[in-house]
């Protein structure tokens, strides 16, 4: 990590991809840097573009966004001998292929982090007299959101992490504790909230941008992880989580969209009233992307399947059975599924299938990160830890009702506490949450919650995380790596 500056420099000049595209007329690469950029008002949303990209550009590289699903094992692989080495806990032996080493990686991050940075440091010294002191605060606010999503991602990822904040820093820095790093992130978020915008004027940038509600709900999440790793304070954490997730529903701008064919498919393109925060990937502004669960999951007539071999990786039929018993009514198990009780690869997951060109297996739908049910399922786990039954009860069922399956009649305690995680499990499949949910609430230790599960002496050796890659290791002598991953 030495000469962060240069990093962060180097990070702004990546605008001309993925998320923001529309804002951007990219100067020649050479000339946004130094004495002629951070001039303007323009200068300054190119600056927060190129942020975005960089951080799309990680998730666009190889399977990061779903191996919050893949880790828990409950998956048929088939062929897909790289992705049944992340289901088994088997990363060292990975190799670049479907992008399972990726998420070793954490170079860009570490980018997208730099040039947030800078961003925080240089667009208040801009002097652009059509640059109003309100839209400055906003774009430090959103620099500083971003930063924060992205060390909440990492710390998810690796546990303890370089904190940077600061783009002039050139010092090499070990890994800060994990609970250290989000109690900044926390700190951070509650001072620039509120400087962040509840909406944006352009449709375009619904979720796809920070504002208000997608800070609430990273706050909430933050929470939530803490809590799964500092007993002594978990009653805080939940109790925060809790009334950070009631913040986002006293805004009144997101919504439960019913559950049909025409309105699910919505929601996993993006940009609908459900969605708190997603990474723009949408091919009217070049953005599209072809190896991803979607075109995994998916075959003829989705997607043209060159072999007629089916799905190249199908939902495990006991794992189904586990959260979505048979028999019982719901919508998502009718709307998301295609065959689901085989055990050849004729099963499907249409929960993501935004497919813009079935022979090229193009697919522009956002990733989605942050969504109205997920964080009313979270306020529903936070309150039933709490003890608060009737209210916990109260926004598990609005996510039943809305699926149409069978409300929850029971007591609180530890089967509502169930209830919640399952339903989470169903709700959320596909968007990347189980495996960190499984590690934060410790049912990761359960082999009845995941066919991937992990021993206590190996949860204390931290083999919850994901290998640091070689190169980190090498460019910066003072990472240690975690004891699991040693060898």
């Amino acid at each position: 990590m030495r000469k962060w500056y240069i990093i962060g420099a180097l990070a702004c000049l990546l605008i001309g991809v993925g998320a923001c595209k529309k804002f951007l007329e990219v100067k020649p690469l050479d000339t946004l840097s130094g004495n002629d950029f951070w001039k303007t008002k323009g200068d300054a949303q190119k600056a927060i573009s190129g942020a975005y990209s960089i951080l799309l550009g990680k998730f666009t590289a190889g399977i990061l966004y779903n191996v919050g699903d893949f880790r828990a094992g409950n998956w048929n692989w088939f062929s897909k001998n790289n992705l049944r080495a992340v289901g088994t806990n088997k990363m060292l032996s990975t190799g670049n292929g479907d992008g399972a080493d990726n998420p070793q990686d954490w170079k860009e991050f570490y980018q997208a982090i730099a040039a947030a940075n800078l961003c925080i440091d240089r667009i208040p010294g801009i002097t652009d007299p059509n640059f109003a002191t309100r839209d400055k605060k906003a774009l430090v606010a959103e620099a500083r959101f971003l930063r924060a999503f992205i060390y909440f991602y990492m710390v998810r990822l690796y546990g303890d992490v370089p904190l940077q904040i600061d783009p002039y820093d050139t010092q090499l820095k070990p890994r800060e504790q994990m609970l250290t790093v989000l109690d900044f992130c926390l700190k951070d978020l509650a001072a620039c909230k509120d400087d962040l915008p509840l909406a944006y004027e352009d449709p375009t940038n619904r979720a796809v941008r920070g504002t208000q509600g997608a800070a609430l709900a990273l706050m909430a999440h933050i929470n939530m992880w803490a809590a799964g790793f500092d007993k002594g304070k978990e009653q805080q954490y939940w109790q925060q989580a809790a009334e950070l997730g009631k913040a986002v529903m006293d805004l009144n701008i997101y919504k439960l969209l019913p559950y049909t064919k025409e309105t699910f498919q919505a929601i996993f393109k993006g940009r609908s009233e459900e969605g708190i925060f997603e990474l723009s990937l949408d091919a009217n502004y070049g953005g599209k992307f072809h190896s991803l669960i979607c075109q995994w999951t998916l075959h003829e007539p989705y997607i043209h399947d060159y072999l007629n071999g089916g799905s190249e990786i199908t939902p495990m039929v006991k794992h189904l059975d586990r959260v979505y018993p048979r028999g019982e009514p719901d919508k998502r198990m009718d709307l998301w599924f295609y065959n689901p009780y085989s055990n050849d690869q004729t099963p499907m997951f249409l929960k993501f299938s935004s497919i813009t060109d079935p022979i090229s297996r193009d697919y522009d739908a956002n990733f989605i990160l942050f969504r109205y049910a997920d964080i009313i399922l979270l306020r529903a786990e936070a309150l039933a830890y709490l003890g608060q039954t009737a209210e916990s009860i109260k926004m598990l069922n609005l996510v039943r009702d809305r699926a149409g399956a069978k409300l929850y009649t029971g007591g609180g305690g530890k089967p509502l506490q169930d209830a919640v995680f399952y339903e989470r499990e169903k709700e959320m499949m596909g968007e990347g949450h189980l495996w960190y949910d499984l590690i934060r609430t410790g049912r990761v230790m359960d082999k009845n919650a995941t066919e991937n599960p992990l021993t206590p002496e190996q949860m204390e050796r931290r083999a919850w995380t994901y290998p640091i890659s070689n190169n980190a290791v090498a460019n910066n002598p003072l990472i240690t790596r975690n004891q699991y991953w040693i060898q």
